[in-house]
């Protein structure tokens, strides 16, 4: 049986670790698990990016309702962001948690197999 040969600039020219113009069953599945790995990776990344966006909210509101009595004096706007801040706290609370609590779930060493 012939084998098979990839084009010359193929997608699949990636999985060729070896260089020797053959792809295997073992980088198939060596490149998928370097996927998924780096799926993984871009995951938490994005999850890192949303607890810290969440904490930097939470820090910056009171300035905004302190900056919106000061700018704009006699409007309802200090009051209307004084009103949502309980809602808006614990549900930005709620992310930048959920996150820590699930990276440190993450990072305990698994217990030996038995």
């Amino acid at each position: 049986m012939a084998q098979k040969k990839l084009q010359t600039n193929s997608v699949y020219n990636e999985y060729d670790l070896d260089g020797d113009g053959i792809v295997t069953d073992e980088e198939m599945e060596l490149m998928r698990e370097m996927h998924e790995v780096e799926r993984a990776d871009r995951k938490q990344m994005h999850q890192r990016y949303m607890a810290w966006y969440s904490l930097i909210g939470m820090i910056s509101y009171p300035a905004t309702i302190i900056g919106c009595e000061l700018l704009i004096p006699n409007s309802n706007a200090s009051k209307l962001l004084t009103d949502i801040a309980p809602t808006y706290f614990i549900a930005a609370a709620g992310i930048a948690g959920a996150f820590m609590g699930f990276s440190a779930m993450g990072s305990k060493p698994k217990p030996p197999e038995k």
